[in-house]
């Protein structure tokens, strides 16, 4: 499996939105969110840092005096570097920048090999020495008082320390279900747990 950098054959529209690190040939170093433009905006007001020589559905390319363009890892996700314990549905995250959904790992070679997700239909097997590290969804239990919503959307009740479930998807509400200890490990297969947004509720 051949490794190109993560915006390689991308255009700039699809490379908006993201969260990177630029670093210059000349030493300085840059982090902001792209726009569909390739520029990265330093304020509201329409400052700009170009980053690609092209713009909008033409192919992103950096500028010459462009060294590097890493993605910054999401906060609500927890790095493993360690590549023993990159497991299933974890993310791995190539040298290159790449990252690709784990569907499989195979460790009976010494060091793991991986099936991963290409685009969401193509799996193909990558070996370790592709390997930077790992992403993992972080467990979010709930910590607050108040309506929360796990990762199937259902809805939970948050009190003193535990929780209750209260309307699985868009059915009804019940209140008669068993109060659980909000970080047990019969919350976890839940989680990531989020607040109920006012629009939600």
């Amino acid at each position: 499996m051949s490794e190109k950098p993560f915006w390689e054959g991308k255009t700039c529209e699809e490379m908006a939105n993201l969260h990177v690190k630029v670093t210059f040939v000349a030493g300085a170093v840059l982090t902001g969110i792209t726009d569909c433009s390739g520029h990265i905006r330093r304020s509201r007001n329409g400052s700009i840092v170009p980053i690609s020589a092209d713009r909008g559905a033409e192919r992103f390319v950096p500028y010459r005096d462009i060294e590097s363009i890493e993605l910054l890892d999401d906060p609500e996700y927890e790095r493993i570097d360690d590549i023993h314990d990159v497991c299933k549905g974890d993310i791995f995250v190539a040298k290159s920048g790449n990252r690709y959904d784990i569907r499989c790992v195979d460790p009976r070679r010494g060091r793991p090999v991986f099936e991963v997700s290409i685009e969401g239909e193509v799996r193909e097997w990558i070996g370790s020495e592709s390997f930077a590290y790992a992403l993992r969804l972080k467990l979010r239990l709930p910590d607050e008082s108040g309506l929360w919503l796990d990762k199937d959307d259902n809805t939970w009740m948050f009190k003193g320390g535990s929780i209750q479930c209260i309307r699985i998807g868009t059915g009804k509400w019940n209140f008669d279900r068993p109060w659980i200890s909000a970080d047990g490990a019969r919350a976890w297969p839940a989680a990531p747990f989020r607040p109920v947004k006012a629009v939600e509720a």
